[in-house]
């Protein structure tokens, strides 16, 4: 998969054709988002670091990168074209380094898109200068939502989880997983898997808000919070604007537990059929990242809705194949890749 743009996920939820319980059938999907493009370079540095992406990067039609520093490295991206919040100071710079502003990027990565701005050179880097949520290593990510976060009906159990381990491993890069839930191999790439999580079955974005109070909520603060959530309110025919609501209170309350913390929030993978609700809370899923962004919160979107129907198993079944979850492991890593530390 080349897309390296937002995209988004959603935890698939089981029982029947869309039910919201374990089984084979199930809940999460979709996530829509048009291409972004190419980050261009500064005057003379390095590349702003909008980050590439054949096929759909950025946000909705991301714009191109940031304004370049005048002589240093690149000024900080531009996010996608809706992205919200002031563009960070890139880390090139008009001359000595201070970095020029970029025309609309949020922080972290900017708006939505989640892959523009950042250091000179660099791609998939923060909005502001100096931004880097793994503040030791390894990196602590804590995968939040339902069964596709989980993995269900992967072969190794673990998804898009033990796909993302491997390539953190393929690149040097110390990354470790949280949560309250184990699933997955004992190994993966020759090392130690970690396999927490706090991907639950069947489980709702009005639910799931109940592992996330105002205050701080983990064992361990996560640096990165990879956030696939809504498929199964979807399979449910809930309303699409109170599930939107919903994912708003969730990632306000994310950010207020972990303040420091890069939120990754995903548009669902497709539900493999059409659905109307669906269509609709995708649509919504950027306007809620890009208000958070517009704070100066680290927040940004990354779009799963584009995954092939391939993807999907399909027949009632919402869950990815294996193919699809390394898809999505893709996606997750073009975010936060250049976060990771060696």
């Amino acid at each position: 998969m080349t897309v390296t743009g937002g995209s988004s996920s959603g935890g698939a939820g089981s029982g029947g054709t869309g039910g919201r319980v374990q089984g084979s059938g199930g809940a999460l999907g979709g996530g829509s988002g048009t291409g972004g493009a190419l980050g261009t370079g500064g005057a003379s540095g390095g590349p702003s670091g909008g980050m590439s992406g054949a096929a759909a990067s950025g946000g909705m039609g991301g714009r191109t990168g940031g304004s370049g520093g005048a002589t240093g490295g690149a000024g900080a991206g531009d996010a996608g074209a809706m992205g919200a919040g002031r563009g960070g100071l890139g880390s090139g710079g008009s001359t000595s380094g201070a970095g020029g502003r970029g025309d609309a990027g949020g922080r972290a990565g900017g708006g939505f898109a989640g892959q523009t701005g950042g250091a000179a050179g660099t791609s998939a880097t923060g909005g502001s200068s100096g931004f880097n949520p793994c503040k030791a290593s390894p990196c602590v990510v804590l995968p939040l939502g339902d069964s596709i976060t989980h993995g269900f009906n992967s072969t190794d159990d673990a998804g898009y989880r033990s796909a993302l381990f491997k390539l953190a491993v393929a690149a040097n890069q110390k990354v470790t997983f949280i949560g309250s839930l184990s699933n997955g191999p004992a190994m993966v790439s020759g090392q130690t898997f970690p396999k927490n999580h706090e991907g639950h079955d069947g489980i709702t974005a009005t639910d799931i808000a109940g592992y996330i109070p105002p205050k701080k909520a983990f064992s361990t603060t996560p640096h990165i919070v990879l956030l696939h959530i809504g498929t199964n309110d979807m399979t449910s025919n809930a309303d699409p604007t109170t599930t939107a609501n919903q994912l708003d209170t969730l990632v306000k309350n994310l950010v207020q537990a972990a303040p420091d913390a890069l939120v990754v929030v995903a548009k669902i993978v497709p539900l493999g059929y059409s659905n109307t609700n669906y269509t609709q809370y995708i649509a919504k899923i950027a306007d809620v990242v890009k208000a958070h962004a517009a704070k100066d919160e680290h927040v940004v979107m990354v779009d799963m809705s584009m995954l092939p129907s391939s993807d999907i198993r399909g027949n009632g079944n919402v869950h990815p194949t294996d193919k699809g979850y390394a898809d999505m492991a893709d996606l997750w890593y073009g975010v936060i890749k250049a976060y990771l530390p060696n």
